[in-house]
């Protein structure tokens, strides 16, 4: 059979279209040199072959979109995601959705299911932040720890939990780390379960178990390098205080940022849980919380992290 020009051209197109197919199925990406001459990059394909198609959960990631890419050391961003091994470090523990007796009164309170750090944010947890976020950038914090240019000092405390951090803070470094500040709710119930207990470890409190100074402590505070005498994630005392989900360090320690407003100062956001700086067990309680202003810094208040149950 003859064919016409136009059959002709259409066969050739054809037969061209299969040749290119079979080069870019079966030519490795990086050998794949003319992608240059045509502005398309040595490396497009592979880089779409791994990203990743699941979008993130909810709650996992914060609204602005330039606070959740690495930043350089300029604060430029880099356009790709941090590794996985550079974000926060501690174990995620799955807390059940459904009710709990919350507060005093033990009122049923519906939280859905979330995942909660296993333990309070170190300072070599929120090195690694600052070295992808650093201050002023887009997506660090507008200030260092008081303590931040003591090199000598930060070395030894690596493992100890990160202080002198303000509200605003506290929430860059959740988000750069998948995740957000808990609610009162949920840090409540990550401390108490469902069973109304007044303490994280049971219905009372041990307090050689907990990180309290409480009033025959007092003299501890002046002696303390820096006046942070917290115990440290890799201090065998650590694990003491212990919630029922596994939730480390909730009755004592540092007091912790959440996300939730005073109910009856709006502008001021509660801080949850006892610290060493507490004179009295009673801060301990599941349900302890105190109104702070968002700027506060102090040596006795921390955060940990939350995320959304996928």
């Amino acid at each position: 059979m003859k064919l016409t020009p136009l059959g002709k051209a259409l066969v050739f197109l054809i037969g061209l279209g299969l040749f290119i197919t079979a080069l870019y199925k079966f030519v490795p990406p990086e050998q794949q040199i003319w992608r240059k001459w045509l502005g398309g990059g040595g490396d497009t394909a592979a880089t779409v072959e791994n990203q990743g198609t699941e979008p993130a959960a909810e709650g996992e990631r914060g609204p602005d979109t330039l606070a959740n890419q690495p930043i350089d050391r300029n604060g430029e961003s880099r356009g790709e995601e941090p590794r996985q091994e550079r974000r926060a470090a501690s174990e995620w523990i799955t807390v059940p959705g459904g009710l709990f007796r919350s507060g005093e009164g033990l009122e049923e309170v519906d939280v859905p299911a979330f995942q909660i750090q296993s333990h309070e944010v170190t300072n070599g947890q929120y090195e690694a932040f600052l070295e992808e976020c650093p201050e002023g950038s887009s997506c660090g914090p507008r200030d260092l720890p008081s303590y931040w240019d003591d090199q000598s000092y930060l070395e030894t405390r690596r493992d100890a939990p990160v202080v002198f951090v303000s509200w605003a803070d506290a929430s860059a470094y959740c988000r750069w780390a998948g995740g957000r500040l808990p609610t009162i709710s949920e840090w409540e119930k990550a401390a108490r379960s469902d069973d109304g207990r007044n303490f994280p470890a049971g219905p009372s409190i041990d307090p050689a178990d907990v990180n309290i100074l409480g009033q025959d402590r007092r003299d501890e505070k002046n002696r303390a390098p820096k006046q942070i005498p917290t115990w440290g994630t890799d201090d065998p005392r650590y694990n003491r205080d212990a919630s029922p989900y596994g939730v480390l360090a909730m009755a004592g320690n540092v007091s912790e940022w959440t996300a939730t407003a005073s109910p009856d100062e709006p502008d001021l956001r509660l801080a949850a849980g006892g610290s060493w700086d507490s004179w009295s067990l009673d801060d301990a309680r599941t349900y302890a919380s105190l109104p702070k202003q968002p700027a506060d810094r102090s040596s006795s208040l921390g955060f940990r992290c939350v995320k959304s149950a996928r």
